[in-house]
């Protein structure tokens, strides 16, 4: 009786411990369905134009704290459409929107105050 608990024992132990390939292993389900939508923001920002570059299109204000979104700083922000920047200069006032989308920040409007 003994001797076949310690069989059965063993062959327990053998089977659980052998080296299947990982092809037989299973395997967890496939995710499926459609993607959670990308959740994008829009905030309103006021400062001082500092530089403009229209090659890329960015501009660089010198904003007030954006309630939401960040502190007052001085930074280069890309712009979606290069005819943002027609008729701003360095040193104007401006209001702007800026778009927030996956960490991806964006001027989407902007005019002189």
């Amino acid at each position: 009786m003994i001797r076949a608990v310690i069989v059965c024992f063993g062959f327990l132990v053998a089977t659980a411990c052998s080296n299947e390939p990982a092809s037989k292993q299973p395997t967890s389900p496939t995710p499926s369905g459609t993607a959670a939508p990308v959740q994008t923001s829009v905030y309103q920002g006021v400062g001082v134009v500092k530089a403009l570059n229209p090659q890329r299109p960015g501009i660089e204000i010198d904003h007030e704290e954006i309630v939401g979104l960040m502190q007052g700083m001085q930074m280069e922000f890309p712009v979606t459409d290069k005819a943002l920047l027609n008729g701003l200069a360095v040193n104007d006032r401006v209001d702007f929107t800026i778009e927030n989308s996956t960490g991806e920040m964006n001027i989407i409007a902007i005019k002189k105050k």
